[in-house]
């Protein structure tokens, strides 16, 4: 084994371990709020990252990018839930995964054309969830608006 390949494992048993401890804590409620609100990103972003540093030891293992995108996107819903309950995150989740399968089709040089046609469709996906999002909120307001603007409208025109 090469000195590069000890010294990674090294870190990243180092850093399962912590991540396990983390999350036992957690059971057994020991950890406070803040590392309760991680334990989830954490025991997702933490194998996505594996995946990620797999890809970017050795480029010609483009798969491992599906993997470490999922991964991390689900620990990106998994924090935000934790710290943000009351946003939604289906947009969140569609976005990253059009940006993994984005990041598939640019890294093999566009030779897997699924990896685009499946971009494309999470990033509409994306937009619509971002825009039902918006629009819980926006038609609520905007019937509010509508009725501020007929009561104080019809004084000024005087109907």
């Amino acid at each position: 084994m090469q000195s590069g390949q000890v010294n990674r494992s090294v870190i990243w048993g180092l850093v399962l371990i912590a991540a396990g401890l983390l999350l036992l804590m957690g059971n057994f409620n020991i950890v406070f709020w803040p590392l309760r609100a991680l334990s989830g990103a954490l025991a997702l972003g933490i194998p996505g990252l594996i995946f990620a540093s797999v890809y970017a030891g050795n480029r010609d293992q483009w798969w491992a990018i599906i993997p470490a995108g999922v991964l991390l996107t689900l620990a990106g819903v998994s924090l935000v839930e934790s710290l943000l309950p009351w946003v939604n995150t289906g947009w969140i989740f569609f976005f990253g995964l059009a940006v993994t399968f984005g990041l598939v089709w640019r890294e093999t040089g566009g030779v897997q054309r699924w990896a685009r046609v499946t971009a494309l469709i999470c990033l509409a996906l994306a937009a619509i969830n971002l825009l039902g999002s918006l629009i819980r909120f926006a038609l609520p307001l905007a019937l509010v608006a509508l009725g501020v603007y007929l009561l104080t409208g019809r004084n000024r025109h005087g109907d």
